[in-house]
């Protein structure tokens, strides 16, 4: 209400019909509905996004519902989330008997300029029995107004048949069988096959399939010419037919105090780049006398040892577990003296292997360490995650659902075991965890992209990787291909550079803005609110709503967002289609005069000013209680005396018809703007001045006085 920075358009209910198949946008029309019911009673600026494949809405946002009471605590927000999903299922479609909560996370947007808001996500299931990828995220305000619903599950589920009719060990039979016959090996690891419910495209449309899940991979032992696979399998559990098969292997992709050497910066470990020591932070340290774990500055207290101790070091800590897969994992034992300051060197010398797994240990911490440094309440990096060095094969690395994992040098290429390859691998766990996953559209290799270039603020993934040349940048022009084809370039890691490209360029337009330590923090923080917030398991354009409904300030988007521009130009920079340029915001000009109840009476607004949207309120505080008052435009600027106060807006004026002000001086008037006076018509790219005038006998003088003025340039 006291400012509008910026705005979005809509279609005239705000339903955005993405290409889809004609079922769905029949659906469509049956949902327009419920979100026109919707808008008009929590407000215009509300949207919908459809989702192409089930007719309904995957993500509701735009505005804020009113909330009468702030949740005191996160039990309250879930109940809220459901109450509001239950309030919202005519759009979205998923029955609450469905939803699962999983979590609620507060997100720190208030450290950059936004509000703080939480999110609450729900996870889908039947009888437990879960929905792969089935999500619901509910966004809040800080003050328990709803934001947004995002929905990545099934409508209409509740009542499906859960109980599968071919048994298990059939159905990994199965799953193997189609292994051996895809890649030629059987697989050397299998995991239980797992009950779920598959959402399954055909015909244009998603459905559920019940189905048994496997996770089958081949990995090599001492073949260095050989890389692992590896496939999740699903298996109808009714009629045994093989319906997805998606990887389960992510490859990189080539086409005292406690110190270790490590790779400096973001290259290998080269010739040109020797390590150096850095402190390490979360390492275990073993002895006799009592274990400890060192802190951020890489100290360390063993409690009571009051005598020579012998003092076990190993790359491993509450968050990493360095394993060297070409022999045994390097371990230093060291007797330190008690009452001095010890100073230990993990790797004294220059070794290769060594190397490889300090890097490992430390860029992984670095990742947890990432998260916790943007949002101290998010716990998802707060893992064990196995690294394995020396893996055999070369120009390579990987993350297989439980490890990530490196090559040695060789075949040209740099020990893979470095700055952002680890990240890059790390962040498919990461991607697991947040529950985005790593589909094979693109989004799971540009994510995991993200998490690199973020963590370690440069553009370039996997530099000097063989040679002087590296893998990937995000100052990459691969444009996005539209929501109906996203996966349009022919290879997973070339289709994620659409969105790791786009995620780059929303950074550097920020650190124009903002300047670079402060520019981090947005991008950080609104990367990781996202993968809070949304299960966006694919490149769609969808996504540049998710970002601008974080950002936003005061649960309007039709107002803007305090970092739209910078946003935005990032997605248009890769061919995204963007959204609507903002209106410029409305501004108070002039001065109001002093009146019988106070300082005198200010002018403000509700709404938009957006031609199509018609929802634009003047709003003047203030004034005399119970009187009459009334609003008067027009397009030229004066400053003369009139009654107790000032003219600001020049004749010809036209008058609003008269409103009496309220027990508390607040006059209202909504505009309607295709019954304006004759003469006063409002069009997109003009700009009028609003001034309230209003009675006040008690203040004398000439009985009546004027607020301030507001300027407002109006938009299509």
């Amino acid at each position: 209400m006291n400012r509008i920075r910026a705005a979005s358009g809509l279609l005239a209910l705000g339903l955005v019909v993405l290409p889809g198949p004609l079922s769905a946008q029949r659906r469509a029309a049956d949902v327009d509905p419920a979100l026109a019911a919707w808008r008009a009673e929590q407000g215009e600026s509300w949207r919908g996004v459809l989702d192409p494949e089930t007719g309904w809405l995957q993500m509701l946002h735009g505005g804020r519902t009113r909330a009468e009471a702030a949740p005191l605590a996160e039990s309250e927000f879930a109940e809220h989330a459901r109450a509001q999903l239950v309030a919202t299922h005519a759009l979205h479609g998923v029955d609450d008997a469905t939803l699962v909560l999983e979590s609620t996370q507060f997100l720190p947007l208030g450290q950059i300029g936004s509000t703080d808001k939480f999110t609450v996500r729900f996870r889908q299931e039947i009888g437990g029995v879960r929905v792969v990828g089935g999500f619901v995220n509910v966004l809040f305000g800080a003050s328990g107004a709803m934001l947004s619903v995002q929905s990545s599950g099934l409508p209409g589920l509740e009542g499906f048949d859960v109980e599968p009719t071919l048994a298990a060990s059939h159905a990994l039979e199965i799953a193997v069988a189609d292994f051996a016959a895809r890649h030629g090996l059987r697989p050397t690891e299998t995991s239980a096959p797992e009950l779920v419910i598959e959402q399954v495209v055909a015909k244009g449309g998603r459905a559920p399939r019940l189905c048994w899940r496997i996770d089958a991979q081949w990995l090599p032992t001492n073949d260095a010419a050989a890389e692992p696979v590896g496939d999740f399998l699903s298996v109808d559990a009714r009629t045994g037919e093989l319906v997805l098969r998606t990887p389960s292997v992510h490859f990189f992709g080539v086409t005292g105090t406690v110190s270790a050497l490590c790779s400096p910066g973001v290259l290998p470990d080269i010739a040109s780049n020797p390590e150096q020591a850095q402190l390490f932070r979360h390492l275990n340290v073993t002895s006799s006398a009592g274990n400890a774990t060192t802190d951020a500055a890489g100290t360390f207290t063993i409690a009571g040892a009051n005598s020579p101790t012998q003092v076990t070091f190993r790359f491993q800590g509450p968050f990493a577990n360095v394993v060297n897969s070409a022999g045994a994992s390097y371990t230093l034992a060291q007797t330190l003296q008690p009452g001095v300051a010890n100073t230990v060197t993990l790797n004294p010398s220059s070794i290769a292997s060594v190397t490889a797994q300090a890097n490992a240990f430390r860029c992984v911490n670095l990742l947890r360490d990432f998260i916790r440094a943007t949002n101290p309440t998010d716990s998802r990096g707060d893992f064990v995650a196995v690294a394995n060095v020396d893996v055999s094969g070369t120009c390579n690395a990987y993350y297989n659902g439980g490890s990530i994992n490196f090559f040695p040098a060789g075949g040209g290429c740099a020990n893979t075991s470095y700055s952002t390859v680890v990240s890059h691998e790390h962040g498919h766990w990461m991607n697991d965890r947040y529950s985005t996953g790593n589909g094979p559209d693109g989004m799971g290799e540009g994510n995991a992209d993200v998490w690199a270039m973020y963590i370690y603020d440069t553009p370039v993934v996997g530099q000097n990787f063989s040679g002087g040349s590296f893998i990937r940048t995000g100052l990459n022009t691969r444009p996005f291909c539209g929501d109906a084809s996203p996966a349009c370039n022919g290879e997973v890691h070339v289709d994620g550079e659409v969105w790791m490209g786009a995620a780059w360029k929303i950074r550097a337009n920020l650190n124009a803005t903002l300047g670079n330590a402060q520019g981090d923090l947005a991008a950080n923080t609104l990367f990781l609110a996202w993968m809070n917030a949304y299960n966006q398991g694919g490149i769609r354009s969808v996504i540049e709503n998710q970002w601008l409904t974080l950002d936003d300030d005061d649960g309007v988007l039709d107002n803007g967002t305090p970092h739209f521009a910078d946003i935005d130009n990032g997605f248009r920079a890769q061919g995204f289609p963007g959204i609507t340029a903002p209106c410029p915001s409305p501004t108070t000009f002039c001065a109001s005069s002093p009146n019988s109840v106070g300082a005198g009476a200010r002018i403000s607004w509700i709404g938009s000013t957006r031609v199509s949207r018609n929802d634009f309120t003047l709003l003047c505080t203030g004034a005399r209680p119970n009187t009459s008052g009334l609003f008067f435009y027009g397009q030229t600027t004066t400053q003369v005396p009139f009654g107790n106060g000032v003219r600001c807006v020049e004749n010809p004026f036209f008058r609003l018809p008269a409103r009496q002000a309220n027990i508390f001086g607040d006059l209202l008037y909504t505009l309607n703007l295709s019954s304006l006076p004759t003469g006063g018509q409002i069009s997109a790219g003009q700009t009028w001045k609003f001034q309230c005038y209003y009675r006040d006998i008690a203040g004398g003088g000439a009985f009546f006085n004027t607020s301030d003025a507001l300027s407002t340039t109006w938009c299509p």
